[in-house]
């Protein structure tokens, strides 16, 4: 019986030898080194989060003022307003991304300090473990005959085999945390790839903001040169652009109309919540016949939501990019994503649509998860920019396609604008999904 334990014991050394080097050839993360204390790290980085916090309010009051504007008579005054308003929000933006990126750099710093203690611990463990071993193999090399007559008594001989035993259930406890502690290395190298890919998104979203800055600075100027400070001339200006844009409006209106009337009936109902809202911002123009005339629109067929130049932009919800798309007319740099939705009456789908971005982070064919860096809001194509100057119109336009009749055609105003690309298809209120 005694022979049999030891047997098995052997045979468990075999198995734990095994795993120890399966285990321990897999821990090659070397981290930098970190200069200050967890307890530092958490103050810093709550001071800087308050900072952060009372930027973003700072925003959130210039984007009110800038909706009031907006709403306001249009006139030559009230655009350079508007200029400047939208200067001093891009400003707090440029201010709000650096503190983000410190907050950022925080967390890197804290999860890296995680990762070397874990790292520590695990080698501590690992030291444990083969000592633990060395024990058991010189117990194994002995016989129970062999330790019945180095024992005085049999309550010694009893003594030493509980002894063995007691081992090797403490390098099996062992490695069962080493092997917890791997599965958390594992976890914290995840958290620490996902911040500095973060990281890389705010350092991207920070040069194109400054981008962004440099162009309204220049649009003001533009304004100002053009117009010579006068109200006619200005408005002479909007006369002279309100055509081009009414007819490329009235391009994606004509080739979605015939596609709501194939769908009829087959309409999806609202599914509330289905979607989250891709961008942070505010709402500027809804969907269907909002009343704005501006660029001659009778029908707008999504949502248009604003924020400063290069504010980052995400997937409304899990699903696979289907197109995507660049240039200077119709939606811009766009980029589509189907999502499968499942109905009583079987698997339906619907594409969402991100318009006007500077530019896009996603390829076709690419699958995306809800809440996933799709890309950053922008103003390319027909946005606003092209009644005011090359950097007027920062926004997100987001359009909900049924997947059904969807498709992609080719623009009508290559001459004017170059080669670009057009998606359509019938569309939802997007508020029925968000």
């Amino acid at each position: 019986m005694v022979r049999k334990a030891l047997k098995q014991n052997k045979i468990n050394i075999g198995l734990t030898i095994l795993l120890i080097a399966a285990v321990t050839g897999s821990f090659n993360f070397t981290p930098r080194a970190v200069g200050q204390s967890a307890d530092q790290l958490q103050l810093e980085k709550e001071a800087k989060q308050k900072e952060l916090d009372e930027i973003l309010r700072k925003i959130g009051q210039l984007q009110g003022e800038i909706q009031q504007r907006r709403s306001a008579q249009n006139s030559l005054n009230n655009e350079i307003a508007i200029l400047n308003l939208e200067i001093a929000e891009t400003e707090a933006q440029l201010e709000a991304t650096e503190k983000k990126i410190d907050v950022t750099n925080f967390d890197i710093a804290e999860i890296t300090e995680q990762v070397v203690e874990t790292e520590d611990n695990i080698e501590k463990q690992k030291n444990v473990l083969k000592e633990l071993i060395i024990q058991i193999n010189d117990l194994d090399q002995r016989t129970p005959l062999e330790i019945a007559l180095a024992n005085d008594n049999f309550t010694d001989f009893l003594d030493q085999m509980q002894y063995v035993t007691s081992v090797q259930e403490q390098s099996q406890q062992t490695l069962t945390e080493i092997k917890a502690l791997k599965a958390e290395l594992e976890i914290k190298q995840a958290e620490l790839k996902q911040e500095k890919a973060s990281l890389d998104a705010l350092l991207e979203q920070l040069s194109l903001a400054e981008a962004g800055l440099a162009g309204q600075r220049s649009a003001k100027q533009q304004v100002l040169d053009q117009t010579r400070g006068q109200e006619k001339i200005y408005q002479q200006l909007l006369a002279e652009s309100e055509g081009l844009e009414d007819q490329i409006a009235r391009e994606i209106f004509d080739l979605e109309v015939a596609i709501r009337d194939r769908l009829g009936d087959r309409r999806l109902p609202s599914i509330k919540g289905l979607l989250a809202w891709p961008m942070n911002g505010i709402l500027t123009q809804g969907y269907g016949n909002t009343g704005f005339t501006s660029l001659g629109y009778n029908f707008h067929n999504g949502l248009d939501i604003a924020s400063p130049a290069g504010t980052q932009i995400y997937a409304a919800a899990d699903g696979t990019v289907v197109g995507a798309g660049t240039g200077g007319g119709a939606y811009g740099n766009w980029v589509a994503i189907k999502h499968n939705i499942a109905t009583s009456s079987g698997n339906r789908g619907l594409i969402t649509l991100y318009a006007h971005m500077s530019s896009f982070r996603v390829s076709v064919g690419q699958p995306v998860e809800q809440g996933e860096l799709v890309g950053f809001e922008g103003n390319t194509g027909n946005t606003t920019r092209l009644l005011y100057g090359p950097h007027r119109g920062f926004h997100l336009h987001f359009t909900v396609f049924d997947a059904e009749g969807y498709g992609v055609a080719p623009g009508k105003f290559e001459n004017i604008f170059g080669p670009y690309q057009v998606p359509y298809g019938a569309t939802y209120n997007p508020l029925d999904f968000l």
